[in-house]
């Protein structure tokens, strides 16, 4: 990773000092249950994509 240091903004005509790097957390349940909550999302609208194809067909 590149540090940059800080770097001037001319906008706002001030310095910017870099944030510093958050370390990575071990994932939540609540994350885990958002990933779980996405898949079943997926799969739902897959099975309703295959059942929307298969009626067009009659």
């Amino acid at each position: 990773m590149v540090d940059v240091g800080k770097w001037y903004d001319p906008i706002s005509e001030r310095w910017i000092a870099p944030r510093e790097p958050r370390l990575e957390e071990k994932s939540s349940p609540a994350s885990e249950n958002h990933v779980l909550e996405l898949q079943r999302t997926v799969e739902v609208q897959r099975i309703w994509r295959a059942l929307v194809d298969c009626c067009a067909r009659d």
